[in-house]
């Protein structure tokens, strides 16, 4: 029995390593690299017993699986609940700001892919009230209101709120999820509200919307967007240089054209929570930025060949980034590699969306969306952080298993 629990003390993070254990507590020779069919363990990277093993080893091989099905589950419903609260932000801002809408903002600037008549005759279609909406000549922006840019700045200052407690969070996947929802905030805030207000004060318009018995010009912020693809070669470039960065997208790019001086950067990170709010943002910038250049009609247009190249290309390469996000080790890594991969998967929802193939559900502001998608979300975060800390408990076990060897060895 001594012997048993001497080789369970650090077998317990493996379960071929429980036959071997009780193999040698029988006096029969243990296979100590193999499982009982003989095939090689997989569990053999590190020395058994070590502190190595003990911290990273997963119990069992299906964990890979439930880690990205979490990691994926997660990213994608905070990137639907991302958009639901943008819609509940414009609801409340309609609700607070309705004297200030009274009045009409700067005048427009049509830059839509269409001309203006054709959108507003396509506009008036629909019926209803639609159709009784007047026109202001020359056509008109809502004005900026005081709420929009509080939740704005809200926005902002919560996910950098978020960064400084993660400062105080040991748990890389706890500082994973704090990113997430960082990068959420600061980008829905920063750049989302920001670019609206920029477009309202500029008088940008790409589309019309009917508001309170007129016809006003909105989503001029896509076109700022749009034309944001000069900064983002700049930022690229400097994260294809920077030798620190561990992106394998430009990993692979460096190790290629050929840019590496040496290996790849290594170390312990102490806080990932901004890389994960950096990598958030900088991730849905460029699929943004693609979409809306594919979508252009001058370009490729929203049938053309770019879009339907996207479309089917995210497909099977959502595949094949979710073998390799079953293959990460550890709840942190498979976060963070999640967040790619959800953003992936994503483009070609948003894509059907544009060939108005269904209605967006996390465009409609009701008991049952919000219920699906913010419940959803706190759900799937609660079922992260509760299998992190399980994860957690484990090595606790075993390193307790070993001392109660020990001591029955003593």
């Amino acid at each position: 029995m001594t012997r048993f629990l001497s080789s369970l003390s650090w077998s317990a993070l493996c379960p071929h390593r429980w036959w071997s254990a009780w193999r040698s507590s029988k006096g029969e020779p243990a296979r100590s690299e193999t499982d009982p069919t003989g095939s090689p363990c997989p569990e053999t990277s590190v020395c058994p017993g070590s502190v190595v093993e003990l911290t990273l080893e997963a119990p069992l091989a299906a964990s890979g699986v439930v880690r990205a099905a979490l990691g994926f589950v997660f990213v994608y419903f905070t990137i639907a609940a991302a958009h639901l609260l943008m819609v509940a932000v414009n609801t409340l801002d309609e609700r607070f700001s309705a004297l200030r809408y009274q009045s009409d903002g700067v005048e427009a600037r049509w830059l839509g892919d269409a001309p203006l008549a054709e959108e507003i005759d396509a506009l008036r279609r629909r019926g209803g009230a639609v159709a009784a909406a007047r026109t202001s000549q020359p056509l008109r922006m809502l004005p900026v209101s005081p709420f929009l840019v509080g939740a704005a700045a809200g926005l902002i200052l919560s996910g950098f709120a978020l960064l400084l407690i993660s400062r105080r969070v040991r748990s890389d996947a706890l500082q994973t999820i704090m990113g997430v929802f960082a990068g959420l905030s600061i980008w829905t805030g920063g750049v989302e509200y920001g670019l609206v207000i920029a477009s309202r004060s500029l008088g940008i318009a790409k589309s019309v919307a009917p508001y309170d018995g007129r016809i006003v010009g909105c989503f001029g912020e896509y076109v700022l967007l749009k034309h944001t693809w000069g900064i983002l070669v700049v930022v690229c470039a400097y994260l294809l240089f920077l030798e620190s960065n561990r992106c394998p997208v430009f990993v692979w790019f460096r190790r290629r054209l050929p840019l590496m001086r040496g290996a790849v950067a290594c170390g312990r990170v102490e806080n990932y929570a901004p890389r994960v709010a950096f990598e958030y943002v900088t991730i849905t910038w460029t699929f943004y930025v693609l979409l809306l250049w594919a979508y252009d009609p001058l370009v490729f247009g929203v049938r053309g060949m770019l879009t339907h190249a996207l479309f089917f290309g995210s497909f099977g390469v959502t595949g094949w980034l979710v073998v390799k996000l079953c293959r990460q080790r550890g709840h942190g890594p498979a976060l963070r590699y999640a967040i790619g991969v959800g953003i992936v998967a994503w483009t070609p929802v948003e894509i059907a969306a544009k060939w108005r193939l269904f209605e967006q559900p996390w465009c409609l502001l009701q008991p049952t969306t919000a219920l699906a998608f913010f419940g959803g979300t706190a759900l799937s975060t609660g079922l992260v952080v509760r299998e992190v800390r399980r994860s957690r408990r484990k090595p606790q076990m075993a390193t307790a298993l070993r001392a109660l060897a020990l001591a029955a060895e003593a």
